[in-house]
């Protein structure tokens, strides 16, 4: 858990590993009362992942997504949906509070998507998979081999580091806006974008 005061605000960063099952366990573990909760998600996914039993068809899973379950099955069994992330929202739905979004909406992050990946890095995502398969990652905790793919694709393909970025700014900013309002939040936010988060958020103080 990491702990900043944002303008007067006792902000307490719960940083993840999507995909493991594990990690559902730890999120239970750390889960403490708090006065807002708030997801690195956007809004839709809040709503999708709350109802999860109720929706019939599969999750949408990209490619890249695969080839990370496939190497980070290495330190245990890998689900998708996030189970830290549907655990943290069912965790807020028991205390009878709301969880907050904190990622863009699907529309904003679509025409994000489309202003900032170019039709050729989009083709260039399979091979990237291809070359992420069989790589070696020698990442001895899942937190350490999280950060490794995400810079191996971030590095691959430059306009994915530029959305990551956009995103760490995006879920910064609804953590301060928060604030303004808050006096006691606890956020979850996938490992690979908590510092840059932090990063951001320190920068204010």
């Amino acid at each position: 858990m990491i702990s900043l005061d944002v303008k007067g605000c006792k902000v307490d960063i719960l940083p993840i590993v999507n995909g493991l099952i594990s990690e559902a366990d730890r999120v239970r573990q750390e889960f403490t009362p708090h006065e807002a909760y708030a997801a690195a998600l956007s809004i839709e996914g809040i709503q999708c992942l709350k109802n999860r039993k109720n929706i019939d068809e599969m999750f949408d899973v990209s490619e890249l997504d695969m080839i990370y379950a496939a190497h980070m099955e290495r330190f245990g069994e890998v689900e998708i949906p996030s189970p830290a992330m549907y655990t943290f929202i069912d965790l807020v739905t028991e205390q009878g509070q709301l969880c907050l979004p904190l990622d863009m909406n699907d529309a904003d992050f679509t025409d994000l998507y489309c202003d900032t990946v170019g039709a050729l890095e989009f083709v260039k995502e399979h091979r990237i998979a291809k070359k992420g398969m069989k790589r070696i990652f020698d990442g001895s905790t899942p937190e350490k081999l999280a950060k490794q793919w995400d810079d191996f694709v971030n590095s691959s393909m430059k306009s994915y580091g530029v959305l990551s970025r956009k995103r760490e700014e995006h879920i910064a900013a609804e953590i301060v806006d928060i604030t303004r309002f808050k006096k006691e939040l606890l956020v979850i936010i996938e490992v690979e974008r908590v510092d840059g988060v932090v990063d951001i958020l320190k920068g204010l103080q």
